[in-house]
């Protein structure tokens, strides 16, 4: 059975049955917004740009970004048979992947799938001829602990000049998972919330003390927005 579930034909279609459902979440959900106008300006400056969100809110992260708007995203895809998944779920999204584990906080190289990973987050990131692009991470991923952020997305900043973008997102009815990130799948037909928020990109020259500084102030910034979210709708 573990074999019929870790299939190419099962992988492919619980990614394409998830993309669908989450589709239709989407459209019947009613939006309200806070915090986007600092984003517009993102949008439209073309520059890179590094997307955090919590990994338990990772079923809202799609409904956020416009593709018609919006740099080109990148997602970073654990190594596992779920990082599988995310990829194939993700590409029908219209994004890019690269496989790799978020960076630690003791070294942002030593990533599960090697220095490699990193690399291709930097090349990406900093785009081409046409401006630079956005990679898209879930800070505390893939196995937690919830809500306490790896310095992986702020060194990538660092290297790559890019603002810190934080995205907040709830829905008024879920399902709620007993995992480490108390990941929540949306219901349709209820109330959403987006809210932002815009942290200026770290400098080329923070040492180890001032990094430490950054990433607790880019946390507290992830979980107010997401604390936000879920105020907006009533759930705090």
């Amino acid at each position: 059975m573990k074999d019929i579930l870790q299939s190419e034909f099962m992988q492919d279609l619980i990614a394409g049955t998830l993309v669908g459902y989450l589709k239709f979440c989407y459209r019947t959900t009613r939006w309200t917004i806070e915090g986007q106008a600092p984003v517009e300006a993102i949008w439209d400056g073309k520059g890179p740009v590094v997307l955090m969100f919590w990994h338990g809110r990772l079923h809202l992260g799609h409904a956020s970004w416009p593709r018609d708007r919006g740099q080109p995203v990148c997602v970073l895809a654990s190594m596992s048979k779920s990082g599988e998944v995310s990829m194939k779920i993700n590409t029908r999204f219209g994004y890019h992947s690269i496989r790799g584990s978020s960076a630690k906080k003791s070294d942002p190289t030593k990533q599960k799938g090697g220095a490699q990973a990193f690399r291709e987050l930097i090349r990406w990131i900093r785009g081409d001829q046409t401006g630079g692009r956005c990679v898209a991470m879930t800070p505390d991923g893939p196995r937690g602990p919830a809500r306490i952020m790896t310095e992986g997305s702020l060194k990538l900043s660092q290297m790559s000049g890019a603002p810190l973008v934080v995205l907040g997102q709830s829905t008024k009815n879920y399902l709620e998972f007993n995992t480490w990130d108390r990941m929540r799948i949306p219901l349709p037909f209820t109330r959403g919330a987006m809210v932002w928020g815009v942290l200026p990109a770290i400098p080329a020259d923070t040492d180890e003390t001032q990094m430490e500084i950054l990433r607790l102030q880019a946390e507290r910034a992830l979980t107010g927005v997401t604390d936000r979210a879920d105020e907006i709708l009533g759930l705090k």
